[in-house]
């Protein structure tokens, strides 16, 4: 008795050490494969900042004295516009009241989160009460979702409104200009390439890079804010240097740089200082150098003390906050000054003035994937390890409904025992490696889902990231060590890694249901680690 419990001991020992072994392997072969799968850059912190030699926004030109806001009372009309497609879209007209002569105009474009013709209402009230025409119209939604987006129709269906505000018998048409925000100063690009007589461009909020860009510094920006793991912001490079696939969502790979050379007219350029989702120093100096490369040095920027709306009161884009008090009598008194006809020697205000910007993380210019180059890998995983949860568990389910039909052990033609029983010890593995998978799977999304909440409320969540990431990394530790510990029990038991070389028994070997069993849960449990690597949960 006292020599076969010592020799389960010797069994237990040999077989941690064996299994200690294995994990220590897969682990190094797991991060090497982390190594591949790393993209060839990062988010780095920006060096080199822009310095504001003044904070006094005010806009001036020397000669020119601009009409000012509340000079007129104004008129709204509705209108409906047919646009691309032969939709029909509604729009908002503003124009001053009884001003002298022919005036200039603006059309407003939409970011990404507007679409309603009563969006900014307020500005283009003010602009339209300094003796500036302005149109707003809606944005065609039946060709527009966070998937696809098509950018050269919306060009299309406001240049609609451009030429709707040039028919106007109070307007200029060598005077119409565009307010766009965010995304749709992309949208503007395409506008000014097709339509070089645009008068002037004023440009909010802009993105200025691809989509890919400016979300890797906005994503990182907003991660670092909350206190994510540097795990969890190594990520970013990752997803963003995807191909889409399955998705779409083709306007991601936008690049701007195509058709920021068009921006050959007075050039306005607007920031908020705590819109932590822009490159608001980077954006600013690229669109300064674009406009000067094509001999384009009427150009100005002005930075405020406000969020991605330019919208006093929060960091966040919610509705119904008030602008800075500036805000409308800067860019009143720049459109008219610029359509009074100031050139770049005009200005007696600084090229680059407001609220001290500041950018913490650089641009990347290289977006290329490392060894996952597109989405649709990472849903073929993922169904591939929920295909192969499914087998593993439907063939336990049938082994061990089967049990009552069949012996313990039966012999095949080669005389070679066949065991039809797994032992207490590796049915426990077995479990434990089919109940661990969802867990950990359910921990990471929920975990992910969290960290999506407090990245789009910046809230300060770094303990609790902090603790949840080590957590599904110890998830995925207690992984490998489980399937090595698994392979193990299997390699001594049924292979060639027998514990007493001199046992008489006869060579066993499990049955194929058995073996189908193991095979499965392994190529899962492989691929769910595979898929761990690529998220930074083994690294």
């Amino acid at each position: 008795m006292r020599a076969l419990q010592w020799g389960n001991v010797q069994h237990f020992w040999k077989q941690l050490a064996w299994t200690l072994g294995a994990s220590v392997v897969l682990c190094a072969l797991l991060m090497g494969l982390g190594v591949w799968m790393t993209p060839p850059w990062k988010v780095e912190p920006l060096d080199e900042h822009i310095s504001l030699s003044s904070s006094n926004t005010a806009i001036e030109a020397k000669g020119i004295r601009a009409e000012t806001e509340g000079t007129y009372q104004v008129k709204e009309t509705h209108r409906t516009l047919t646009v691309s497609g032969g939709k029909q879209v509604d729009a908002i007209v503003r124009e001053p009241i009884d001003a002298p002569g022919k005036r200039p105009a603006v059309e407003f474009i939409h970011g990404s989160g507007t679409g309603d013709s009563s969006t900014n209402s307020d500005i283009a009230h003010a602009l339209a009460s300094a003796g500036i025409v302005t149109l707003v119209q809606s944005k065609r939604l039946d060709n527009y979702s966070a998937l696809h987006r098509d950018y050269e129709a919306s060009a299309t269906d406001y240049l609609t409104g451009i030429d709707t505000l040039r028919s106007l018998p109070n307007v200029d048409a060598n005077k119409v200009g565009i307010y766009a925000e965010s995304e749709g100063t992309w949208i503007t690009t395409l506008i000014t390439k097709r339509d070089p007589s645009i008068a002037f461009t004023v440009l909010v909020s802009a993105p200025v890079f691809s989509a890919r860009q400016q979300m890797a510094v906005g994503a990182t920006e907003y991660l670092h804010i909350i206190g994510a793991p540097e795990g969890v912001e190594g990520i970013v490079p990752k997803m963003l240097s995807l191909n889409p696939g399955m998705l779409g969502l083709e306007y991601a790979s936008f690049n701007a740089a195509d058709y920021r050379n068009t921006l050959t007219m007075p050039l306005l350029v607007v920031y908020g200082t705590l819109d932590r989702s822009m490159p608001v120093e980077q954006g600013a100096q690229q669109l300064l150098q674009d406009a000067n490369s094509v001999g384009n040095t009427n150009t100005m920027v002005r930075y405020y003390p406000t969020n991605h709306q330019i919208r006093l009161g929060s960091s966040l884009s919610k509705p119904g906050l008030p602008l800075p008090d500036q805000y409308t009598h800067d860019i009143e008194s720049w459109v008219n000054a610029v359509a009074a006809g100031a050139t770049a020697g005009d200005w007696t205000t600084p090229k680059i003035a407001g609220s001290q910007p500041f950018q913490q993380f650089a641009v990347p210019t290289d977006i290329r994937p490392g060894l996952i180059t597109s989405f649709n890998v990472l849903v073929a995983m993922f169904v591939f390890i929920v295909l192969m949860w499914v087998v593993t568990v439907v063939l336990c389910i049938a082994s061990h409904l089967g049990r009552k039909k069949r012996a313990h052990v039966s012999t095949d033609a080669n005389g070679r025992t066949l065991i039809h029983r797994f032992t207490k010890q590796t049915q426990t593995l077995i479990i434990t490696n089919i109940v661990l998978a969802p867990i950990i799977t359910l921990g990471f999304l929920g975990y992910f889902a969290f960290t999506g909440v407090a990245a789009l409320n910046l809230r300060d969540c770094a303990t609790a990231l902090a603790v949840g990431w080590i957590c599904l990394r110890i998830g995925a530790a207690v992984s490998i060590v489980l399937l090595c510990w698994l392979w193990v029990r299997m390699f001594f038991f049924y292979g060639p890694g027998r514990f007493d070389a001199d046992d008489p028994e006869p060579e066993a070997r499990m049955a194929r249901g058995h073996c189908a069993i193991v095979a499965c849960l392994s190529l899962c449990v492989l691929v769910a680690l595979a898929l761990g690597v690529f998220f930074n949960l083994i690294s």
